[in-house]
Parts: structure tokens; sequence; C-alpha cells
């Protein structure tokens, strides 16, 4: 193994994905020396198009995938404790009908089996209800055929993209350097390892940076980063599926409860979730062989998901011109070319390579396991670099939000003098670090509203990019101040939000102007 040189790294992860980033702020947190690079921006991949759950994986167990369930379901009680600002509990609601492939007893078995699994948690366990408490509890529901529901508990993550943010300001506070927009092109080999790789800015500038360690996290564009190796150009890791969302206004009363339920069309599982103000419908589940890059919800995917919510609330009805917006994502499985597309297992993997020693790809993976999955890998790469890590101190140590969250938050609702509405927006995206936002702000002068619900701070702008590594527009309202997931994407506050960061930032005119049209151009693929 080559000697580290002053300005060399330990390690370098490609993709600032949930893996990524997990395994980055575990390696960091261990004292290695870590680079991330990412092509786009921090989360800006599948860990953005999900369907936002931290859970046990309810349905694997109808595969048998019993460890990967007690695996999921201890990993949720961590991110309760480490990052309550960002994972919540969540009800969710399985009504039963007659004529389900998964009937009551199936359903019945498949919860004691779920809460049994996870025995010691924090969430309540699961109960049933007869139909007429069903309906009692929710009136706009199919009342053809119900025989009753099933409540447990899992949890969600409202806003993925922060919890990717703050597992890599996690990593970059303890030594980490993030370098997003930056795509990997090349790498030098040696004697079956990989010496460095050069990658490409935003600018057009090239750069180099020497490792005695990678790690290939780049989600579903695993084997497009492997074909810049020398690794076996025949072999294929990643046999992606694609899972679409829609948005919509809320259109019956679910209270903050989520709707689990079979598909009348395919009989496959789908939710109904109450997200960010609005619903969140989903997911699909297809084959996907195309750039990621493309992934788009097409007409039929819509039209399924409206048709199956429409016959599940039949009042609803639910049409396209109801739709917010919708987004599509590429789930980074492990390719098989036999198994239906609900078979194909939720594991991840930690890859290694014959042909290039240093090397891991990482296939698979949920946002619910990632934190488990950083820890196998980060141990695996002090093992092969003969370095004394010590212990992985991740499933103990708050994310940075979480610090003396819950005093924090008491504290911050009583005392702060800005609304009601800034005050609960301003806790759910940054956690504790609101107090950081807020004395930004002020000594920004910008401790004005952006919005007529006076909920977003103007200093969140220039704060994303001073303080959370922005580097556009999109950057800054998809994945920091979470503006473009609002049901109006964010389009009232664009062009303040643009001559702001235009401002903070010393752009050109013409710059200024490239940032819009690239913004209006990525929120017009999600409508």
């Amino acid at each position: 193994m080559p000697e580290l040189a002053p300005n060399d790294f330990d390690l370098i992860i490609i993709g600032a994905g949930i893996n990524g980033a997990g395994i980055a702020r575990d390696a960091a947190l261990r004292g290695l020396k870590v680079l991330i690079l990412d092509k786009d921006d921090i989360a800006s991949g599948t860990s953005s198009y999900s369907t936002r759950l931290i859970h046990g994986g309810l349905r694997y167990l109808e595969h048998g995938e019993l460890g990967l369930v007690r695996e999921s379901l201890r990993e949720r009680e961590v991110l309760l404790q480490i990052a309550p600002h960002l994972v919540r509990p969540l009800p969710i609601l399985i009504p039963i009908y007659s004529g389900m492939k998964r009937g009551r007893t199936k359903i019945r078995a498949g919860m004691i089996a779920y809460d049994l699994l996870s025995l010691g948690k924090s969430l309540p366990q699961h109960h049933v209800l007869s139909t007429v408490e069903t309906l009692r509890q929710m009136p706009s529901l199919n009342s053809e055929g119900l025989l009753g529901a099933a409540v447990y508990y899992d949890a969600q993550v409202e806003f993925a993209e922060r919890l990717v943010f703050e597992n890599v300001l996690s990593a970059v506070e303890n030594g980490a350097k993030m370098i997003a927009h930056a795509r990997v092109e090349d790498f030098a080999t040696s004697d079956n390892h990989l010496i460095a790789a050069t990658y490409r800015l935003q600018s057009g500038e090239s750069r180099r940076a020497a490792a005695r360690f990678f790690v290939n996290a780049a989600g579903p564009w695993v084997d497009g980063i492997l074909k810049r190796t020398v690794s076996d150009p025949n072999e294929q890791l990643v046999g992606g599926t694609k899972g679409s969302h829609i948005i919509v206004a809320p259109f019956v009363e679910t209270g903050s409860t989520a709707i689990y339920v079979e598909a009348q069309t395919d009989g496959r599982p789908f939710f109904i979730i109450p997200w960010n103000g609005n619903y969140l419908i989903g997911t699909t589940d297809i084959r996907f062989d195309e750039d990621p890059d493309e992934a788009r919800a097409e007409n039929w995917e819509v039209d399924y998901l409206l048709a199956e919510t429409n016959k599940l609330f039949p009042g609803a009805n639910l049409r396209r011109d109801d739709i917010l917006y919708s987004y599509s994502g590429v789930r980074p499985l492990p390719f098989t070319g036999e198994h239906h597309e609900a078979q194909i297992t939720r594991r991840h993997f930690i890859k290694p390579h014959k042909h290039l020693h240093n090397l891991v790809s990482i296939v698979g993976g949920k946002l619910t396991t990632y934190r488990r999955l950083a820890e196998e890998c980060v141990d695996l790469i002090c093992q092969r670099l003969n370095h004394d890590c010590g212990k992985c101190r991740t499933s103990d140590l708050p994310l940075p939000g979480a610090l003396n969250y819950e005093s924090f938050a008491r504290e911050f609702a009583k005392h702060s003098e800005f609304s009601l509405a800034a005050k609960s927006r301003l806790l759910r995206i940054y956690g504790s670090r609101a107090d950081d936002v807020v004395e930004f702000s002020r000594n920004e002068g910008r401790s004005d509203y952006l919005d007529e619900k006076q909920s977003i701070l103007a200093g969140e702008i220039p704060f994303s990019f001073d303080k959370e590594f922005a580097e556009t527009l999109t950057d800054c309202l998809m994945r920091r101040t979470m503006i473009g997931l609002n049901a109006d994407m964010g389009l009232p506050q664009l062009e303040i939000a643009n001559g702001i960061a235009a401002k903070c930032q010393n752009w050109s005119d013409e710059r200024t102007a490239i940032e819009l049209e690239q913004y209006r151009s990525f929120i017009q693929n999600r409508r």
C-alpha cells in the first residue's frame, strides 16, 4: 500500500448520497482523512427520491428476510435517538378488504412478527381495528368489503436530504473534505491498486486527488464509475428499479396517519403519507436500465397511483390537474436477470474487486440501514489499511442538529421572536442549528420573511451557501432550505432568492440568469 503524502487522503468516497455520507461521517470520526466527491450535489440522487420512510420493511417479511427486518428495526431506533429533529414516529394504517392477497390472518401474523423482531423499541405495539373503528378513524375510506384495519408504527424522515446533509456536515466537522459538482472522469492505477482520481469541477477545471482506499458509493451510477477503472468490464453490479411518487394537496382527513394498502390492480402495496403539508403517494417498482439521470414518472405510473388512490377513497376524485409535482428515482439494487422486481433483495452489499485491491463498491442499501452499512464498510477499510480506527461511534453521537434538541426546541419555541410558522419550520429543518440560522440572518441583516406565511427567513439563502456547502440555486432551494419541496415549488420566492444568492455569491448577470433557468428546468421535469 503506498504511503500517504501530505495532500493525499486515506479515503476517497465517490457519491454523496446517504451511503457515501454515512461512510464519510464514520470514517472521519475514526480519524481517517476523507474526501467526498459527487458529480452533482449532496443527496441529489436516489436519497432524495425515496418514500422518505425509516422503516423495518414490513413487506420484507413476505420474502423471509428476517435478518434485514431485524437490522432495519434496530437502525430505526438508533435514528430516532440520533436525529429526532428529522426522524419522527409515524402511525400507519393498513385497511383490510375481502379478496385481498394479504388477508386478515396474514397481516395480523406480520404485525406480531414485526413487534417481536423489535422488542425494546420506543414505538407503540400494533393494534387491530374493527370495521366500525376503522371508519370512525378514517370515514372517507371505501367501506365496500372493508373488514377492519391494523395500525402499526414506523418512522418518517420528512426531509431525507437534510439527513444526508447532516452526515456530511458531521464528517466535515471532523476533518473530511466535501467537493460537490465534481464529476470523476478517470483513475490512475498501479499494481492492482487505484492511486488517484481525476475529477472535473463545474467551472471546467480538472483536478486530481490521491488516496490509499476508494469507495464507490455512486448508487445507480456504480457501474458507470467502474467502467472508468480496470475492474472486470463485463461485470454488472446494479440492476436498478424505478420508483415514482406524486405529491397532491390534502384531499381527505387522515390526521398524521399514513395509509399502507394493497393495490387492486396488481396487489403491490403502496403508501399515502401526510408529508410537508401535503400527501405523498407512491411508489411504483419497475425495471430501469436507462441513465438514472433521465428517470421520470411516466404517464401510466401517474395514472396507476391516481386510480388506486381513488379506489381507496371514492370521494377523492383525484385527477392529473390535482398533482402538485412528481418525482422519480432509481434504486441501486443488486443486478439479477430473473427475479420479479418485488423479490429483489433490499439488503446491501460491500463488493470488493479482485483486480483492484483498495476499492469497494456499495450495492443496494436503504435510508434506514445506511449507518450500519457505513459501520461495516469502515471496519473493512480500517482492516485493509492496517489502521487502528477504534470502534464506531455513530450509533451514540447525535447528528449536528440533534445536539440537545429537546431542551433547545422547548426554549426556542418559547423565546424566539419569530412567527410560530417560522419557529416550527426552522426546527423541522435545522433542529438545534436553528440558532445558527437566526444569528447568521441577523448578522446579514436578513431577518425578514420571504413568504406570506412568514415561515421562511431571507437569511436562509446565504446561510446555505456560506455554512452548508450549497453552490447553485437548485442546491439551495431543493436540498438545503427545502423551499423547492413546498406545494408551489418555491416559485413565489424564486426571483428574490436568486437575487440574494447572486449578491452573496458575487454572481455575474450571466451566471444569475443561468441559475434561474436551471432551477426552472429542474422543477419542470417534476411537473
